[in-house]
């Protein structure tokens, strides 16, 4: 499965905060972005069951994306099971940058939206314990071979992320080494006390949370924003 490792150039950003619900969350994420000098995403996420949806339809949710468009912070999408044409159109009514596919849907499904011009993150669900290399490579594979960005996250079932759990981070280390060339991210139980530490075990390029930067479910926190990407830029 080598040939699959081809170089893909780079998602376009270092840290990536998901499910903001607000514009002051956007103007955390900017201003600790400046100060660090990190380049930074920020995830929409539009799958009704998560506490940090936000509704496509409303002005709120667009005025979001316009104040992160103006921050030069990327817009990723998060959808879970929708149809290629429900995603296309959240995409233009909304402005986003990139789709993240965070629930059982086919390859064929990211070969589609990336041959209408969009760039895809695929959500990789692994186990939190019993993690090998080859596994994490039989999942990536069918994804990176397509163009796909791989987003390694923890397996949260039902919830379809955001569950604060980690991955092994010393297996995931032994993977990237592995494929030097794929474009990926490490998403699970990421936060201002460990971020530093996952990405010197796993070498990520790039860090995702949700969870690590709230201080209650679903509610960012400024304060953690700032120290997340302080430990991030201390390792990066």
């Amino acid at each position: 499965a080598s040939n699959v490792s081809q170089p893909k150039r780079p998602i376009g950003f270092q840290v990536k905060i998901c499910g903001v619900k607000s514009v002051d969350d956007i103007r955390a994420v900017e201003a600790a972005a400046a100060s660090q000098k990190l380049t930074a995403a920020v995830g929409l996420n539009f799958y009704p069951p998560s506490v940090r949806y936000l509704d496509p339809s409303e002005s709120t949710t667009r005025a979001i994306s316009e104040a992160a468009a103006q921050a030069n912070l990327l817009r990723v999408g998060v959808f879970v099971n929708l149809t290629i044409d429900a995603i296309e159109s959240i995409c233009d009514s909304v402005g986003l940058d990139i789709v993240q596919l965070h629930g059982d849907e086919e390859p064929k499904v990211a070969a589609e939206l990336i041959a209408n011009g969009r760039d895809v993150i695929r959500a990789i669900k692994l186990p939190a314990a019993e993690l090998t290399t080859t596994m994490i490579t039989e999942k990536t594979s069918p994804w990176s071979a397509i163009g796909c960005h791989v987003l390694l996250d923890a397996d949260a079932g039902a919830q379809h992320g955001g569950s604060g759990k980690s991955l092994n981070w010393e297996t995931v280390g032994q993977w990237a080494h592995e494929h030097p060339n794929l474009s990926w991210a490490l998403a699970g139980g990421i936060n201002p006390q460990n971020v530093a530490e996952s990405i010197q075990q796993t070498n990520a390029p790039t860090v995702d949370t949700a969870s690590g930067v709230e201080e209650t479910r679903g509610t960012k926190s400024a304060a953690l924003i700032h120290g997340f990407f302080r430990s991030a830029a201390s390792a990066m």
